[in-house]
């Protein structure tokens, strides 16, 4: 009896020590990836990096004129420690870190999670696995996109939640709960439902044991959160009078009618993308199947007040902004179904049910508010990592210690794929092996080559821009930008590389709400001499410069004017 205890003591031991080593070697890689490449999502060179420039240019956070107002309202806690490696490094080479950080504390934080919830060693073991080998994860984790900061922030605040639910001493642990949600909320605004569901749960639980004196936490709570995004929020509000901020009528980030259809509609919509295949015959078969369930339930697929755009599933999912997660969503599916077929009997864990009702609930008001994109399976991110807890938890008790570790290997097998082929930061090679038979990789290609990974078509006309206005005795840039197709962060990088020059950036021709900051010290006194143009209608924004600059360079899509001589 013992022998074959200690021989499964062993095997499980043996098997936790594999799983902990590819896991290393998931972090490792990533980790590398991070350092080697530069930041180069498309939201990073759009709004990410640009607002961490302007931010160190203007030596203030406040809010400045821009044609892209995502640079100025949307959650700042990622780009607020970036640009702090920016100050000290002087350079944007440890951006990325802040994913990859945050990726380690989500894997170490989901284990502790399942551990609350019942899992065993090997349990919060196997959740580790499941948590590192998220495909969006992986992607994310050397990027300098926010939604594994937001996942680890609600980690922590699930964690805690936790705690102070199991705690039989009374502990309510205010103060790690409420700085986690702060710096949750501080993180992305998605954090502000996936939070409601677990927040609900504790609020419950503890009105019943503190009755009216519930006000004293909560209260407390409020003040750390406030503490926290406060000074965001009233800047916020002084521009856009909304503590949150508004989205440009040209995009749609909130849905525009409600009803059980649609509802219905955006939560199929959205677990289809995690499901998107790299074969184009079988997505258009799910399209067609998909189309065909709206039909049933009398929704509209493509329906304008609910969607950004017409319903699509991508092929690419080895890209950060429409990977899936289709093996991992199966298990979470899996682990649901098993927890149901088990809800009768005497040892039923009732905490991994409230848990995975707040995680499904989560994602029921997400679908409820957010119109769709088809880049949603990143804001998704943050359920896929709550959700390692559940599945370890479920699995590792329900499943036999052979079929777990097969799981598990196949988990790391399959990570492979988005470990060495990531779309915009490959270490082995892209899609453009398919496509053109070249390998590009971070080895082969420059630093400079990553950064245009996204919009290719800027990369020659914007290198080609910038050594002209270094040849111009002219350091006040004006840029103007399409307001569908901003690049805005490699113009920085172009303009600041092997200069002694210093250049002010700053956006002309505003006609949105942050205009009213043109009015205001630093920037009403800017009167750029060169300006950088990619929308093409300059002169349409602000008609009565027309005279007054000259087209001096243009290849398309950039144009630099120069301003005349009187």
């Amino acid at each position: 009896m013992n022998n074959s205890l200690d021989q499964e003591s062993s095997r499980v031991n043996f098997y936790i020590r594999n799983w902990l080593l590819g896991i290393l070697f998931i972090i490792s890689v990533v980790g590398l990836v991070a350092l080697i490449a530069p930041p180069n999502t498309n939201d990073s060179m759009g709004y990410h990096m640009p607002r961490v420039m302007h931010w160190i240019q203007n030596q203030s956070v406040r809010h400045f004129p821009t044609n892209y107002t995502a640079q100025l309202f949307l959650s700042p806690w990622s780009t607020f420690t970036i640009l702090h490696f920016q100050i000290l490094s002087g350079s944007d080479r440890f951006a990325n870190l802040v994913q990859w950080f945050a990726m380690i504390g989500s894997i170490i934080g989901v284990s502790l999670i399942a551990k609350q919830l019942g899992a065993n060693r090997y349990g919060q073991a196997f959740t580790s696995v499941f948590c590192a080998t998220i495909p969006m994860g992986i992607l994310q984790g050397s990027s300098t996109q926010n939604d594994y900061t937001v996942a680890f922030w609600l980690v922590c605040l699930v964690y805690y939640i936790l705690l102070s639910l199991q705690d039989e001493t009374g502990k309510h642990y205010v103060l790690p709960i409420g700085v986690s949600l702060a710096l949750a909320t501080f993180a992305k605004p998605t954090a502000y439902l996936y939070s409601f569901p677990f927040l609900l749960w504790l609020f419950i639980v503890k009105v019943k044991l503190l009755r009216w004196q519930i006000y004293q936490p909560a209260l407390q709570l409020a003040m750390l959160v406030f503490a926290v995004n406060g000074f965001h929020w009233v800047r916020n509000f002084q521009v856009f009078r909304n503590p949150l901020g508004t989205s440009p009528d040209y995009i749609i980030y909130t849905n525009r009618a409600f009803s059980i259809p649609i509802v219905i509609s955006n939560i199929i919509k959205n677990l289809a993308l995690d499901i998107s295949t790299p074969v184009p015959s079988v997505n258009r078969l799910l399209l067609n199947v998909i189309s065909g369930i709206h039909e049933l339930i009398g929704a509209d697929i493509n329906d304008p007040r609910t969607s950004s755009s017409n319903f699509q599933l991508n092929s690419l999912i080895n890209q950060e902004d429409l990977a899936g997660n289709a093996i991992h969503l199966l298990l979470i599916f899996t682990a649901i179904a098993i927890l149901g077929l088990s809800w009768k009997k005497k040892n039923f864990n009732y905490s991994l049910l409230n848990y995975i009702l707040c995680i499904i609930a989560g994602f029921i008001v997400f679908c409820m508010l957010l119109a769709w994109t088809p880049f949603h399976t990143r804001l998704h991110l943050s359920l896929f990592v709550l959700s390692s807890a559940f599945v370890g938890a479920v699995l590792s008790k329900q499943w036999s210690l052979k079929v777990v570790n097969l799981v598990a290997t196949i988990l790391l097998i399959s990570s492979l794929f988005w470990l060495f082929f990531n779309e915009t930061r490959p270490l082995v090679a892209n899609s453009n092996l398919l496509k053109t038979g070249r390998v590009e990789n971070l080895f082969i290609k420059s630093r400079t080559y990553w950064y245009f990974v996204g919009r290719p078509y800027f990369r020659e006309s914007m290198i080609g821009a910038t050594k002209f206005i270094k040849s111009q005795q002219c350091t006040d840039i004006g840029i103007s930008f399409n307001k569908l197709d901003i690049y805005e962060y490699p113009l920085w990088v172009l303009l600041n590389a092997d200069t002694d020059k210093k250049y002010r950036i700053q956006h002309v021709a505003v006609k949105n709400v942050s205009e009213v900051k043109q009015n205001l010290e630093p920037f009403k006194r800017f009167n750029p001499c060169i300006i950088f143009d990619s929308s093409g209608i300059i002169f349409e924004k602000i008609p009565e410069q027309k005279g007054n600059y000259e087209q001096k360079w243009f290849l398309s899509p950039v144009s630099v004017l120069v301003k005349t001589k009187n």
